[in-house]
């Protein structure tokens, strides 16, 4: 039974480092106004977007849960944490069964994650 828990988690964590490895090319955003014509527009305008802005466009399409939207404005606003929860909730929507398993993933990966980040705190 845990042999099967933790490949959940190290498959969740598989996701997660592998969005990050294909959104490393995404350009940062630089200009300081964006005209929102259509949410499809919206992920791009993003990237144009100042972060503050693009982190607000982020949150409002996490509220429609258009997360994989989301995930882009997160990574144009330079919320690498937020984008990536946003990627595993866009790639748990596609599939009925991948939702179910990475929803009920998804506490024991962010567990492991702040574990993780303390054991790093306790060795400096």
């Amino acid at each position: 039974m845990r042999a099967v828990q933790r490949l959940r988690i190290v498959l969740g964590i598989v996701l997660v480092a592998g969005t990050r490895w294909v959104l490393a090319g995404v350009p940062v955003a630089t200009s300081e106004t964006v005209v929102i014509e259509s949410p499809a527009e919206e992920a791009s305008k993003c990237a144009q977007a100042t972060p503050a802005l693009a982190r607000l466009l982020a949150d409002k399409a996490a509220k429609e849960r258009a997360y994989q939207r989301a995930g882009e404005c997160y990574l144009a606003a330079g919320e690498q944490a937020l984008a990536d929860q946003a990627f595993v909730r866009a790639a748990a929507q596609s599939s009925p069964q991948t939702n179910r398993r990475l929803a009920s993933n998804l506490d024991e990966v962010k567990a492991q994650a702040r574990q993780v980040k303390s054991a790093f705190r306790h060795q400096q």
